[in-house]
């Protein structure tokens, strides 16, 4: 079929949310998984693009605010190139897609090339940077009502200043940070108290989360300070002061922290996210185990074995699996300890824990056990890391081969090792000697 003939394929019109990983749909990802091509705007941040996996064609489309031109096409060409050559295409965009996302020119234009769309929503920036900096945008007695407004061009775009600045609810300015001045000005003249307060939220709800407590008087004064390039958005209306009670964010311990994690231990995660770090699994890991012939001649040559890990119980099992055995029918008083036991009961071999005296121990590190790792290639968006948790020196130095750790990194593991080798490396070292350690070491990387 010619590439004139070819039916087009599909456009989803994603919304990644403000910033933070943990705040994509689950649709969101699985679009991620399905489409073969990821056409993402300037503003996802890097977090999210982290979670593509590996494989993708990604192509950065969109742009930045502020970029001082305006917008000559509906979608943008190269979304509509490769969905014409029937690519499966998602189209993500920084927020909600309907919300100041151009969703209107986009669907219209999809429409005229003949290409099927979906849309899925998602968290907008401002909803995100009201929770994440501690004030809701209504509240009884405070604001029955808000309202979202483009603020990116001339103050003359908005339709009834007269309203805003009479009217108590709250106001949202999306892309209006630089010209806050104007808009208060604006807002002042109409009939709004100067002393309003107002917060102006940059990155909402990532790493770089930060927020400027201000007035419409004063703001315009000291937005400029405050602007270092990352996407802001302006929160107008007396429900920002409860910040100052409802905050939850910034105590958490690890809040405005980024880890790499490279790890099996899903137990290790969990506590770093709950503290409050953003943590990103970039690399899949593919871990092949067998026994080496010269080792298996010795095994079978015992007459009890003890396995000490669930590394040893799976390269036993694969061992039998590539010489076509039946571990229950192999002549040993088999015992295991640990992960390896509940391993070994999911065959269907069941083991006591108890070495019989003379067995013969084998363990992740006995020489013949060999473990084979081989890695998927690495999304191409993620950044070197200031913080990582892994799990072993291959991944290590998988991280390190690929230029995903930056200069003086702190390394959390485990594994003494791993931190062995980061040191001398000339990284920091943390262990982690267990689980209930793992947020307040990552406290203590930060400090």
């Amino acid at each position: 079929m010619s590439d004139q003939a070819m039916a087009p394929g599909r456009v989803f019109l994603v919304g990644a949310g403000p910033g933070d990983p943990g705040l994509l749909t689950q649709r969101a990802l699985e679009l991620m998984h399905h489409c073969d091509v990821i056409c993402y705007d300037l503003l996802v941040s890097d977090a999210i693009l982290a979670q593509i996996p590996q494989g993708k064609t990604l192509i950065p489309v969109g742009y930045r605010g502020y970029c001082g031109t305006s917008i000559e096409y509906g979608m943008h060409p190269d979304v509509v190139a490769q969905a014409l050559a029937g690519h499966e295409v998602l189209r993500l965009k920084a927020g909600d897609p309907f919300i100041f996302g151009r969703g209107t020119e986009e669907c219209l234009c999809l429409q005229y090339h003949g290409i099927d769309y979906q849309v899925i929503p998602g968290i907008s920036a401002s909803l995100g940077a009201a929770a994440y900096t501690g004030f809701p945008l209504t509240s009884n007695g405070m604001a029955s009502d808000v309202t979202f407004a483009s603020g990116h061009k001339a103050s003359t775009t908005i339709s009834n200043w007269a309203a805003l600045g009479q009217g108590s609810g709250t106001l949202v300015l999306y892309m209006g940070a630089k010209k806050i001045a104007l808009h208060a000005q604006e807002l002042i003249s109409q009939g709004k108290p100067a002393d309003t307060p107002l917060a102006v939220i940059a990155a909402a709800t990532s790493t770089r989360h930060r927020v400027m407590h201000s007035t419409l008087a004063k703001a315009g004064q000291e937005i400029a300070e405050f602007d270092n390039g990352d996407p802001m958005l302006v929160v107008i209306g007396d429900v920002v002061t409860l910040a100052d009670k409802l905050d939850w964010r910034s105590k958490l311990p690890l809040s405005g922290v980024q880890i790499l994690a490279c790890t099996e231990h899903r137990q290790l995660i969990e506590p770093l996210k709950l503290a409050g770090a953003i943590v990103i699994e970039p690399v899949t890991r593919h871990v092949t185990l067998d026994i080496e012939d010269g080792l298996w001649q010795q095994l079978m040559s015992q007459f009890a074995l003890h396995l000490m890990d669930r590394t040893s119980a799976e390269a036993l099992l694969a061992a039998c699996r590539h010489r076509r055995l039946d571990l229950r029918d192999l002549p040993w008083a088999l015992t295991a300890e640990g992960d390896g036991v509940t391993l070994l009961a999911e065959q269907g071999v069941f083991v006591e824990s108890a070495a019989q005296e003379g067995a013969m121990v084998i363990q992740q590190h006995t020489k013949g056990v060999a473990i084979n790792y081989d890695y998927d290639p690495v999304n191409s968006a993620i950044k070197p890391a200031s913080r990582v948790l892994v799990d072993d020196c291959h991944s290590l130095i998988f991280l390190i081969s690929n230029q995903l750790l930056a200069t003086k990194a702190v390394v959390m593991s485990q594994c003494t090792e791993v931190l062995e080798l980061a040191q001398e490396l000339g990284f920091v070292a943390e262990s982690m000697a267990n689980h209930d350690e793992c947020a307040e070491k990552g406290l203590q990387s930060v400090a």
